[in-house]
């Protein structure tokens, strides 16, 4: 069977450098982030004296780099398990994938802009804010052959899955009928 090509590239190879791309993407994301997201003046006397929605934000800017943190480390071993599943033909590895990756994306554009006001170099928050939209951009491109790879797996699966039934069922029918003619012979011989 001729696989299609996008860009160049089969569905396979770009779900394979969608998983490396977000591997690579994450490790620099925290390396550069790392210093805009340290604690800041995270030290507030009265936290009753604040609204709910305050004390959300504050909580979300002092815990910063321990949120992105963790939601990295689980976004990378996520990629590995892309990575895994592209090999071992697992459609249900690229489709967590495929669910995880909106999902860090939308929270650290949350933290983003919570922290923005954190850098007092307008140069600073706009390499910040161009370095998110262009990773961003890049797992919406990735993405594409992440979904279509996992739809070509689910099909050569139930396929599969089709075909065995099929053949079962015509073993059983094959079966029967030789069954049913014996038995009728039988009768007619005596």
């Amino acid at each position: 069977m001729k696989q299609k090509h996008w860009c160049g590239m089969t569905a396979k190879m770009g779900a394979v450098l969608s998983g490396v791309f977000t591997i690579m993407a994450t490790q620099m994301y925290l390396i550069f982030e790392q210093k805009f997201l340290e604690n800041g003046d995270c030290a507030d006397n009265d936290p009753w004296a604040k609204s709910i929605g305050n004390l959300i934000t504050g909580l979300i800017v002092c815990w910063s780099l321990k949120i992105v943190f963790f939601l990295s480390v689980i976004t990378i071993l996520i990629s590995c398990i892309l990575l895994y599943s592209v090999y071992a033909q697992f459609y249900k590895g690229l489709l967590l994938y495929t669910i995880w990756i909106p999902i860090y994306e939308v929270v650290n554009i949350v933290v983003q802009i919570l922290t923005n006001s954190a850098s007092d170099i307008a140069e600073v928050r706009a390499i910040r804010w161009f370095g998110l939209v262009s990773r961003i951009l890049m797992h919406c491109f990735w993405i594409f052959f992440v979904i279509k790879e996992a739809h070509m797996i689910y099909k050569i699966k139930t396929q599969g899955n089709i075909l065995s039934y099929q053949r079962r069922v015509s073993m059983v029918s094959g079966d029967f009928s030789q069954w049913k003619a014996k038995k009728i012979n039988f009768h007619l011989h005596h």
